[in-house]
């Protein structure tokens, strides 16, 4: 990938932007809010293999006080349908999230260092992932600024689309060179603990003509839909444009053991861009329990932009009550 550090592109606002949040200054762990997260996602092709691998770590704060740290990671093999994960919570003598730098650390996971060298590691049954990660190209602040209100939360979120990777994956005793791009998105909010209000679901659709796509689609307890994408192209130069709500055009549901009813198909569409893509979840089958059942699903993408044919790649969040 010839494309500068990321770090280079931090000195002016992207056109489209106007962040309130600091990349760099950011990274560590904020206590005064109740809940941070970190969440690296990447894809893969390796010996004929289409791999994709999540590591997602939340630190959980009372009253500016860290007290323990939730770690979800999950392997997918799209060619062969193999799928493993883990979701732990470790109280905080158990784990860490400092608050001078990033270093998030538990028994099972880790994502440490900085967007020049992050370090990202899991073990769970069956796999492992070892990757270091560089930050390249441009961020993306999500609706243009980092900052938006959902579901009556007040939420600070960017992320890094293009993460130049190299490491090891293992799943199943076998190894594979990780050599390819991660996504890495950087979160915090003051929200009450335990399960949201309402549901969200969240995509990073990362395309082949050079857009990244950052989509949220937040659906409130009373029905009301919130639905949006963020883009930012090659240049970094951002767009923000209104999707139509997903539950319009979801279907090939799957009923999950604890009752969820997830949809593992979607058409994405965002008329003002010319936008319309089919993401499907592969394979379907990729739920993640933990303090609460969520789905986190490795995916294809295919479609249209602006009248030319598109192709890619994402991971597919869905968050909150999808018993309905």
């Amino acid at each position: 990938m010839n494309v500068p550090m990321l770090t280079a592109n931090l000195t002016t606002a992207p056109p489209g932007a106007v962040p309130a949040v600091d990349v760099v200054a950011d990274l560590a762990c904020k206590p005064g809010y109740t809940l941070n997260s970190w969440f690296a996602i990447g894809h893969f092709q390796a010996e004929g293999h289409t791999l994709n691998y999540l590591v997602h770590m939340m630190a959980l704060s009372i009253k500016g006080i860290v007290v323990g740290v939730d770690a979800a990671a999950s392997v997918t093999d799209e060619t062969t349908g193999w799928y493993g994960a883990q979701d732990t919570f470790y109280p905080i003598f158990r784990a860490r999230a400092r608050s001078d730098r990033l270093l998030v650390e538990t028994p099972h996971c880790l994502i440490a260092g900085t967007l020049d060298d992050l370090r990202v590691q899991a073990r769970i049954k069956g796999a492992s992932v070892d990757v270091t990660l560089k930050a390249v190209g441009h961020p993306l602040y999500n609706r243009g600024t980092g900052r938006f209100d959902m579901l009556g939360m007040d939420v600070y979120q960017y992320s890094i689309p293009a993460m130049e990777t190299t490491g090891q994956l293992v799943i199943d005793g076998r190894e594979f060179t990780a050599a390819g791009v991660s996504w890495f998105d950087r979160q915090w909010q003051k929200q009450s603990l335990g399960p949201p209000s309402g549901r969200w679901t969240w995509m990073d659709l990362n395309l082949s003509n050079g857009w990244r796509v950052s989509l949220w689609d937040a659906v409130g307890p009373d029905g009301g839909p919130d639905a949006w994408v963020t883009v930012v192209d090659e240049t970094g130069a951002h767009t923000v444009a209104d999707l139509v709500p997903l539950v319009q055009d979801a279907g090939e549901y799957w009923h999950s053991r604890d009752g969820s009813r997830f949809p593992t198909r979607w058409r994405v569409r965002v008329p003002d861009l010319g936008m319309e893509l089919t993401v499907q979840a592969k394979p379907r089958e990729q739920a993640i329990n933990g303090l609460s059942e969520r789905y986190e699903g490795a995916s294809t993408v295919h479609g249209m932009v602006d009248r030319k044919q598109v192709d890619g790649y994402c991971y597919v969040e869905m968050v909150g009550d999808w018993k309905a």
